[in-house]
């Protein structure tokens, strides 16, 4: 008996005092500090509908989101993913993205990561339709914003001023649109069809319409603030330099009036009639196309004749000028004694009416170029859209849309066009002519305006 109480007494001994084998280890903190994946919600804690957020995480330290036209970036809310103990600002807060935002991934070792976010909203194009819709498309995916109804919008090429669109109709109103609705603010009507595409200046809208008047209009009233008259419909789209607004009329004058009053300062008579080639305005020189052939660079302040370039007896009555580089773009419609001839695109010298080229020979145009980063795009009745080399006229691509004269409009890499023959609306990359996207306007959608393009057009 007192052997076992002296060996289990050596056995507590041991137990007590022999050092443990155990080391005394903690587990390392994570140093992971990534931001997985990140999504927005509207500032009403709503989701987008599906695709309209584009997120593109990239491999370096910035994100960059892409959201839908008109969205209110102060107060969107991001959701994100992280492999990391925190992130700041917190998920679902409150976030003003209308600058870039930094994010911060705090890991479990108190080590941190910065990201930064950046939310770009994409673009919009408008534009009007014969099938009696005018559209707001995402510049950038093609899908429909909103639309809205009334006459026949196919005439009157939009524009946009102070968050307001406006566009005439053939119901012989002038319309001014919430850009990011729709919705009429305004209309004031004339006694006849609206061709004519209106200019905004200095709070007033300037357009002319086919009961022989020409109209200023309180841009965000629609009042009435003069009006002059002529003996023909005025179907150009005017121009503003100064206090000047510049017009043609089918009464065969090129007018300039005082922008604030409607008094007339000079008009110009070519004895043929002004149609729906455009004047405009650079360096002191007016260029516009006539039915009778020429293409006409008159002094801005008199009205009298710089020079005069001769299409050989091809109407220039549809096409307005484009003046890039010293050189003014036109298109030739056609002989309007014999419509078996037809016109071409014309380059010509804007200081001496020189002829630089001819290209696209004996196709008809009427429609006006868009000239960016050295090409030149133009529809013709060959149903083709085109772009051509600036300097050359040398045919880089094409695409077979029926435009029935509708202009393309160009904007970063992208060019817009409206293919009435096609019943679509048209987006392709500006440089290599690869369709983008494509827009249904319906089968009575045989004809578009100009297309006004506002924002971004890439993601």
């Amino acid at each position: 008996m007192r052997s076992l109480y002296l060996f289990l007494t050596f056995i507590l001994f041991i137990v007590l005092f022999t050092p443990s084998c155990k080391k005394d280890a903690t587990t390392p903190k994570s140093a992971s500090k990534i931001l997985d994946s990140l999504s927005l919600l509207k500032g009403d804690s709503t989701t987008f509908a599906s695709g309209l957020v584009v997120v593109s995480m990239g491999s370096g330290d910035t994100i960059t989101v892409s959201v839908p036209p008109f969205t209110d970036l102060t107060v969107l809310r991001a959701i994100c993913v992280i492999t990391g103990k925190t992130i700041s600002p917190a998920n679902g807060t409150t976030v003003n993205f209308s600058s870039p935002v930094v994010f911060t991934v705090t890991a479990e070792d108190g080590s941190q990561q910065k990201y930064t976010v950046i939310v770009n909203r994409r673009g919009v194009v408008y534009f009007g339709s014969s099938d009696n819709n005018f559209y707001a498309l995402d510049a950038v995916l093609g899908k429909s914003l909103w639309q809205t109804t009334a006459g026949n919008w196919s005439y009157s090429d939009p524009t946009l001023a102070g968050g307001i669109l406006y566009a005439g109709n053939i119901d012989d109103n002038m319309y001014a649109l919430d850009a990011a609705t729709g919705s009429v603010k305004w209309k004031f009507a004339t006694n006849s069809t609206i061709e004519s595409p209106p200019t905004v200046a200095n709070g007033v809208v300037y357009f002319g319409s086919d009961d022989h008047t020409f109209y200023a209009v309180d841009a965000v009233t629609g009042q009435l603030k003069w009006k002059y008259y002529t003996n023909g419909n005025i179907s150009t789209k005017p121009f503003v330099a100064g206090n000047v607004v510049y017009f043609g009329s089918d009464d065969s004058y090129v007018y300039a009036l005082d922008a604030g009053s409607g008094a007339l300062i000079w008009r110009y008579g070519a004895g043929s009639i002004f149609n729906a080639s455009s004047p405009v305005v650079v360096n002191g020189i007016l260029y516009i196309g006539c039915r009778n052939s020429n293409l006409y660079a008159l002094d801005a302040a008199t009205g009298a004749v710089k020079w005069t370039y001769f299409a050989n007896n091809i109407s220039l009555e549809q096409s307005s000028p484009t003046v890039a580089g010293g050189i003014v773009y036109i298109g030739g419609w056609y002989n309007t004694s014999d419509f078996s001839l037809a016109g071409s695109l014309y380059a010509v010298d804007a200081t001496t009416g020189a002829l630089k080229w001819t290209a696209l020979t004996a196709v008809g145009i009427g429609s006006d170029p868009a000239v960016a980063d050295s090409l030149v795009y133009i529809t013709c009745d060959d149903n083709n859209l085109y772009a051509l080399k600036a300097g050359s006229g040398a045919v880089v691509w094409k695409q077979q849309i029926l435009a029935n004269g509708a202009s393309p409009a160009v904007s970063g890499a992208m060019v817009y066009c409206g293919g009435g023959g096609t019943h679509y609306f048209y987006a392709f990359d500006a440089n290599t002519g690869v369709l983008k996207w494509q827009f249904s306007v319906g089968n009575n959608g045989i004809q578009t305006s100009k297309p006004l393009i506002y924002g971004r057009t890439s993601l």
